[in-house]
C-alpha cells in the first residue's frame, strides 16, 4: 500500500518534495535546499539531477543502465521497480513520509 502511494505521488508529482510542498504552504521555498537557490526540487530533480543523490543514481544506474536516466521506464516499468525503491530508500529524502519501502 505505500508503494502504491509512493508510485502515484512520484507519476502526479505530488509529493513531498519542496514544490509541492511549497504550493500547499507547507514550506518556506520551492527549490532543493542542497542546491542553489534558484532549483525547484520536484521529481525530475529528486530522480535525476540533485547532486546529493548522485552515489545513490550511480547504483541506480549500474543496475538499469541507460533506463535509470528515463522517467517513464522508472515509474512505469514493473522491472524498475526493486531498483527504484531501494534509491527512494537509500535517499531517505522521503522517509518521513514513507517510512521505508
Amino acid at each position: 500500500k505505500k508503494q502504491a502511494g509512493l508510485y502515484i505521488q512520484l507519476r502526479t508529482g505530488h509529493i513531498p518534495l519542496n514544490l509541492h510542498l511549497h504550493r500547499l504552504q507547507k514550506s518556506d521555498t520551492p527549490n532543493c535546499l542542497q542546491c542553489d537557490s534558484a532549483t525547484p526540487e520536484d521529481v525530475h530533480h529528486y530522480l535525476f539531477q540533485c547532486p546529493r543523490y548522485i552515489r545513490e543514481r550511480h547504483t541506480l544506474h549500474t543496475a538499469l543502465g541507460r533506463n535509470a536516466t528515463k522517467e517513464a521506464y522508472l515509474l512505469n516499468d514493473p522491472g524498475a521497480r526493486t531498483h527504484l525503491l531501494r534509491y527512494v530508500n537509500s535517499t531517505k529524502r522521503l522517509q518521513p513520509t514513507f517510512g521505508e519501502v
